[in-house]
């Protein structure tokens, strides 16, 4: 790892790190439904790649019968 520069680049090196080392999956999306990131553990969980992931809609992981329905 590169020596960090400022705080903010510390702080952000410090999320980084956190997001990648979770055993839970930690998945970013935009507004559309789009997937923007996809960490490890989501990886696994999931069984998607992030590469399969990132720029498509986060509607792959609901089950068609499921897609639509609210609680």
């Amino acid at each position: 790892m590169k020596p960090v520069e400022n705080k903010a680049d510390e702080m952000a090196a410090r999320y980084v790190a956190i997001v990648e080392s979770s055993q839970d999956a930690i998945i970013g999306k935009d507004l559309h439904g789009i997937v923007t990131s996809w960490n490890p553990a989501a990886e696994r969980i999931f069984g998607y790649p992030a590469s399969e992931m990132i720029g498509h809609s986060i509607n792959r992981l609901i089950p068609p019968e499921r897609q639509g329905k609210r609680r």
